[in-house]
C-alpha cells in the first residue's frame, strides 16, 4: 500500500518547500485512511486500492492524469442529474428573490432619508455590515448543524423561515422605519448564514466526480451571480415603476418556490451517514445528534473544526475569501456612489439613481459570470496548483479593476470595471471553495465553509464600514479605488510569495481503500 502511494500519488509533509522532495510516508498512509473508505472484502481480508484519474508517467518521468478535462460538459451535468438540477433552480430562485430586496432596501433608506433632506453613506453602509455580520457570527453554528442533520432539510426549513421574515420588509416600508428595516434585514441574513454552510457542503453529495464537481461549482457561482444581476436590475426597475414594498413580497414568494425545489431533491444528506464513516464514528454521531443543542457538544464540534483545519497543510486555505472579502467588501458601497456621480448629494432622485444602480449591479453580474468560465479551461481538480493560479488571477482582476474605476468617470466605464473587478472576485470564490471542497473530508466540511464563511463575512463587514465612513468624510469613490488597488496588488504579491515558496498538499490522483 505504501509503495502504491508513494508511487502513484505525491502528499507532501505538513509544510515542506517546493521542489525539497521530502515525502513523510506515514502522512501519506494516514491520509489516504482518513479520506478513504476501509471495509472488508468478501472474498479476502486485504484493502484494495482503485485510483480515480489514474496517473501515467510519460517517457520522462512526468506524472499527467488520464481522465480527460472535457469528460464531463455542462449540458450533461444538466441533462443527466436532476438532483442538481433542482438544486440549481432553488439556487437561481433565492439569490433573485434576496438582491431584489437588497436593492429595495437601499432604495426605501434613500427615500426616507430624501423625504428628509439629507443623505448619509453610513446608513448604507450599515446595511451592508448587517447583511455580513449574521455570516460572520452564525456561519460556524451553520457549519455544526450541515455536520449533524440531513443538509437538505436544513434548507427547505430555513427557505421557509425566509418566507415568514421576508414580510417584515414590507411592514418596515409602511412603517418608515430604518430600525425596522435593519431588523428585517439581520433575521433574513441569519437565516442565509445558518443555510450556506449546508448549501455549499451537500454539492459534493450530490455530485461525487471531480470534473462534475468543478463544473457544478462554476455553474452554481455564476448562475448565483447572473441572478444577483438579475434580481438587482429588476429591482432598480420594480422600485421606479412598481413600489419598493412589491418587491419585498416577490422575495417572500422565491423563499416559497426555493422550498418547493429542494423538496424535489430526492435521497437523504446526512454526513453522519456517509459509507466513509466507521462504526465508531457513526456511534459517536448518534449520541452527538441527540446532544446536539447541548452548549458542551456545540462547543466540542465548533473546536474538532478549528483543530482540523489548523492541523491540515491547506488550512491556510481559508484565508482566501478573507482576503479577498477585504477587497471587494466596499463594492457595495462605492456601486451605491457610482450610481448617484454628478447628482446633489442632498437632492438625490430616488427612482433614476435606483435603476443606474440595477444598471451598474447587471455589469456586476455579467463579470462574475464569465470570469470563472473563461478561467475554467485553464484549471484543472487534479492540479491543485493550477487552481491556486486562478486565485492569483483574481487578485490581478481586482486591483485592475479598481484601477479602472480610479481612472475614468465615465458611467459606461465604471460599468465595464466593475465587471472586471467582479469577475476576479467570483473567480477567488469559486476556486477557493473547490480547494476547500476537494481537500476536506466528508464528516468536516459543513464546519471548514462555517468558518470561511465567517471570516469572509468579517473581513467584508469591515472594508463596507471603511468604506462609508471614507465617503462621509469626503473621501471620493474614485479615491478609494485607488486603495483597494493597491491593497489589491499587495495581496496578489503576498499569496504569489506564499504559494512559491510553501509546498501546499498537492493531489494528482484520489485514491480509496476499499473492500
Amino acid at each position: 500500500l505504501t509503495h502504491f502511494t508513494t508511487e502513484q500519488s505525491h502528499y507532501p509533509p505538513l509544510i515542506a518547500p517546493r521542489g525539497s522532495g521530502r515525502v513523510d510516508e506515514k502522512l501519506i498512509l494516514n491520509d489516504i485512511m482518513i479520506t478513504g473508505a476501509l471495509t472488508k472484502n468478501s472474498d479476502e481480508d486485504i484493502p484494495q486500492c482503485r485510483t480515480y484519474g489514474a496517473i501515467n508517467r510519460d517517457p520522462d518521468g512526468e506524472q499527467t492524469p488520464t481522465n480527460a478535462k472535457n469528460s464531463v460538459t455542462y449540458w450533461s451535468l444538466l441533462s443527466e442529474n436532476g438532483n442538481f438540477r433542482w438544486f440549481l433552480l432553488s439556487n437561481l430562485i433565492t439569490v433573485a428573490g434576496e438582491w431584489l430586496s437588497y436593492v429595495a432596501s437601499i432604495a426605501a433608506i434613500e427615500q426616507i432619508h430624501s423625504s428628509s433632506g439629507s443623505i448619509s453613506r453610513i446608513s448604507i453602509s450599515i446595511l451592508v455590515i448587517i447583511r455580513l455580520l449574521p455570516s460572520s457570527l452564525l456561519a460556524p453554528v451553520g457549519g455544526v448543524l450541515a455536520d449533524s442533520f440531513d443538509r437538505r432539510m436544513i434548507m427547505f426549513i430555513l427557505d421557509g423561515v425566509g418566507a415568514v421574515v421576508a414580510w417584515l420588509y414590507v411592514l418596515s416600508y409602511y412603517l418608515e422605519s430604518i430600525s425596522a428595516l435593519y431588523l428585517a434585514t439581520l433575521l433574513q441574513m441569519t437565516v442565509a448564514a445558518l443555510y450556506d454552510p449546508s448549501h455549499s457542503a451537500i454539492v459534493p453529495m450530490i455530485l461525487t466526480e471531480t470534473d462534475s464537481l468543478e463544473k457544478a461549482m462554476i455553474l452554481v457561482s455564476s448562475t448565483h451571480e447572473l441572478m444577483q444581476a438579475v434580481g438587482s436590475s429588476i429591482g432598480g426597475l420594480l422600485t421606479g415603476f412598481v413600489g419598493i414594498q412589491y418587491c419585498f413580497m416577490i422575495d417572500s414568494l422565491s423563499y416559497l418556490v426555493s422550498a418547493l425545489f429542494i423538496w424535489k431533491i430526492s435521497g437523504e444528506y446526512n454526513p453522519k451517514d456517509s459509507n466513509q464513516a466507521t462504526e465508531e464514528e457513526s456511534d459517536s454521531s448518534t449520541e452527538g445528534e441527540e446532544n446536539w443543542f447541548s452548549l458542551s457538544n456545540f462547543t466540542k464540534m465548533t473546536k474538532e473544526g478549528i483543530s482540523y483545519l489548523i492541523s491540515q497543510p491547506w488550512g491556510a486555505f481559508v484565508l482566501l475569501k478573507f482576503y479577498a472579502a477585504l477587497i471587494y467588501g466596499v463594492a457595495d458601497v462605492l456601486n451605491v456612489s457610482f450610481s448617484e456621480q454628478g447628482e446633489n448629494s442632498s437632492e438625490i432622485d430616488v427612482d433614476n439613481s435606483s435603476q443606474r444602480l440595477g444598471i451598474l449591479f447587471a455589469f456586476v453580474g455579467v463579470g462574475c459570470v464569465l470570469g470563472p468560465i473563461i478561467i475554467e479551461p485553464c484549471t484543472h481538480m487534479e492540479e491543485i496548483s493550477s487552481l491556486e493560479r486562478a486565485c492569483l488571477i483574481s487578485f490581478f482582476l481586482m486591483a485592475f479593476g479598481y484601477y479602472g474605476l480610479w481612472q475614468f468617470d465615465e458611467f459606461i466605464l465604471i460599468c465595464i470595471f466593475s465587471s472586471v473587478r467582479s469577475a476576479g472576485a467570483n473567480i477567488v470564490w469559486v476556486y477557493s471553495s473547490l480547494l476547500l471542497q476537494k481537500l476536506s473530508s466528508e464528516q468536516m466540511r459543513g464546519r471548514v465553509f462555517g468558518v470561511d464563511y465567517a471570516l469572509a463575512m468579517l473581513s467584508e463587514s469591515a472594508s463596507a464600514l471603511l468604506a462609508g465612513v471614507l465617503l462621509d468624510d469626503r473621501v471620493s469613490a474614485g479615491q478609494i479605488s485607488l486603495i483597494w488597488a493597491i491593497i489589491a496588488f499587495t495581496t496578489l504579491a503576498m499569496w504569489g510569495v506564499y504559494f512559491s515558496r510553501v509546498e501546499t498538499l498537492k493531489r494528482t490522483g484520489t485514491v480509496e481503500i476499499i473492500g
